[in-house]
């Protein structure tokens, strides 16, 4: 027998076949996500936001800030159009009697604000809500304290002096001007559409409701200090009066187009600042690690098979 199988147990080499099968699990499973993003990428046309239908389209062009609203990223404080931040302590664990350090996430926060992609003859308002998202800015820093005292403006510190902090702070950006590749749903909506009249109603009684002595002063007629039910209908009247003046103003808004999280959840939501054929590659790549691993757990399970105890 090989010297290396000589010595396992049952209950070794149980658990070696279970890691195999996990593994060409997960490597069979990323093999064909990356397969079919890439196909994707290479299948779909890539069309002009002006002459952009509705539903799944590709589109590239440059990211803004809407009005000029910058965002900004809660632990750099960089300006930027999306962001994911991360901030990890440094713990020690007993493992195998042995003392091992690790990180433990104590803070994830990935952005989720509109911003503007703008080509050369039109615009539309991306949500970047649940995307995949490619970015090729970076941040990583060390300190002491749970929230960073100190922030960075796209440099990192050197990682001989995170040794000596207990916390370790990250952040991936999107920046303002930046060139996107993006696939997603694209519709067109009106603010009219996005606000019934109904849902207006209830919110504005819903505010109405924090101030109630403002509430009691515009509709407890009686003056009981009690909103019973006829004055309660009164109030809902015109609630309803304002929310029909509030959605005739909205009826004049202009359409507003947005790209965000397809409907069908086979068509993935990604957002990169590689243009197409480098992220095309990006994937193709990814499938070829996956597949290589699979073959190297399939190969590990038949010689498991060969030597089982």
């Amino acid at each position: 027998m090989d010297p290396l199988f000589s010595d396992m147990s049952r209950e070794d080499w149980e658990f070696a076949v279970l890691s195999c099968l996990l593994v060409a699990s997960i490597s069979l499973y990323l093999a064909i996500r990356n397969w079919k993003r890439s196909r994707i990428i290479e299948d779909t046309p890539t069309t002009k936001l002006r002459s952009a239908h509705q539903g799944y389209v590709e589109v590239s062009g440059k990211g803004q800030f809407i009005d000029d609203q910058a965002i900004y990223a809660p632990l750099s404080n960089h300006p930027c159009l999306w962001y994911h931040s991360q901030i990890e302590q440094e713990e020690s664990v007993i493992e195998n009697n042995r003392k091992q350090s690790r990180w433990r996430i104590v803070y994830n926060r990935t952005s989720d604000y509109r911003f503007k992609l703008m080509d050369a003859d039109s615009s539309c308002y991306v949500d970047p809500a649940h995307a995949e998202v490619n970015g090729s800015e970076h941040l990583a820093w060390y300190g002491n304290t749970e929230w960073p005292t100190k922030t960075l403006l796209l440099e990192s510190q050197s990682l001989i002096h995170g040794f000596s902090n207990h916390y370790r702070y990250s952040e991936s950006l999107i920046l303002p001007g930046q060139s996107l590749y993006i696939l997603g749903q694209f519709t067109t909506v009106s603010a009219s559409t996005q606000h019934k009249e109904r849902a207006i109603m209830i919110d504005l009684l819903n505010e109405w409701k924090k101030d109630q002595a403002d509430l009691q002063r515009r509709f407890d007629s009686n003056r009981d200090g009690v909103i019973n039910q006829p004055e309660w209908e009164v109030a809902r009247q015109q609630a309803r009066l304002e929310a029909q003046q509030i959605h005739a103003q909205l009826v004049l808004e202009p359409d507003v187009n947005i790209i965000a999280k397809p409907e069908k959840s086979g068509y993935p939501f990604i957002i990169s600042v590689y243009p197409q054929k480098q992220l095309s590659q990006k994937y193709q790549r990814n499938t070829l690690i996956a597949l290589t691993v699979l073959l190297l757990s399939v190969g590990g399970l038949l010689l498991l098979a060969f030597h089982k105890p």
